[in-house]
């Protein structure tokens, strides 16, 4: 095997992306985190207008393998942390423990540091060589989430929405013009106290959310009081883990002064009675496990079940 010093350390480059979704394949043969790319879901992360791939991406080539890469974004002001550069990545399963997960991780914290700002990342809890190079970092975990699973085989109960609020489905055909700053306000306010959240500018909310290849606006829907958005849920579609489709649930967000009257229920059940229709066989999604809103208890009354955890690291 060739020596780490030999490796190419450059930015990533588009035409990266084919090397760049085999080493994704190949990691997730061994760490079983449930998340596979496409390359068109790739383009679209390079494609975030926020990102300078010149100064915020590294990859790690044997000749023309991508054995690991970096992306750390550009510091936000995160809900209940202050300043933070967040940052992931991925070291090939065979080069593992010759420390360039170590070298890569240095780099995020001298850029944080740089900035002023702490570094977050967040790691599969079974992961424990990861782990281990977070602590030996100086890291230190600060949040836990849960992945919840649901089988689509199985009935929905019924969750009407609250009288005097209509529930309005994105799609099949999305009006950028007419949903994405609506719902882009929506989000921004629903998620201003959500641990670790930052708020989302126009440019990457259409490129990153609305307008990644994995939203399904067929499998998204908002509820609407006198006009204006007070709940709303999105879907999107990676390529599934398991036999059959998997909806992944982005994003579940809740205006706070209408939290706590059924309507996160109504519209998820709402999207994934649509999924089910459309011949789903499963949905997952994340959530923060000490959320102070009751969300991990709504989805579970829907039907979700814990399926793994991962942790995020902050310093």
């Amino acid at each position: 095997m060739v020596a780490t010093a030999l490796l190419t350390w450059r930015p990533l480059r588009v035409d990266d992306v084919p090397a760049w979704a085999r080493l994704f394949a190949a990691a997730e043969e061994v760490d079983d985190t449930g998340e596979l790319f496409s390359e068109e879901d790739l383009r679209d992360d390079l494609a975030d207008p926020a990102l300078d791939l010149a100064a915020d991406s590294v990859a790690v080539l044997d000749g023309d393998e991508l054995v690991a890469y970096q992306i750390t974004l550009p510091p936000a002001d995160a809900a209940g942390v202050g300043p933070v550069v967040a940052s992931h990545g991925v070291v090939h399963p065979r080069w593992r423990r010759r420390g360039i997960g170590t070298s890569l991780l240095r780099r995020g914290l001298e850029r944080a540091g740089d900035a002023g700002a702490a570094l977050m990342v967040r790691v599969p809890e079974r992961d424990a060589g990861a782990a281990a190079v977070c602590a030996a970092a100086g890291m230190r975990p600060a949040r836990w989430w849960s992945d919840l699973r649901l089988d689509l085989a199985r009935p929905l109960a019924p969750a009407p929405a609250p009288a005097g609020v209509e529930i309005v489905a994105l799609g099949p055909g999305y009006d950028h013009g007419r949903w994405d700053e609506p719902l882009r306000a929506a989000h921004n306010a629903a998620f201003a106290d959500h641990w670790g959240s930052a708020a989302v500018g126009a440019d990457t909310w259409r490129a990153m959310r609305t307008g990644a290849a994995a939203f399904r606006p067929a499998h998204s829907a908002v509820a609407c009081a006198d006009g204006e958005i007070v709940a709303y849920v999105l879907g999107y579609e990676y390529p599934s883990p398991g036999p059959g489709r998997e909806l992944y649930v982005g994003t579940v967000g809740t205006l706070p002064a209408w939290r706590g009257r059924g309507l996160a229920r109504a519209l998820l059940t709402h999207v994934l009675q649509s999924a089910q229709a459309a011949g789903f066989a499963t949905s997952v999604l994340t959530v923060d496990s000490q959320n102070a809103t009751g969300a991990l208890g709504v989805y579970e009354r829907v039907g979700y079940v814990p399926h793994r955890r991962s942790v995020t690291w902050l310093r």
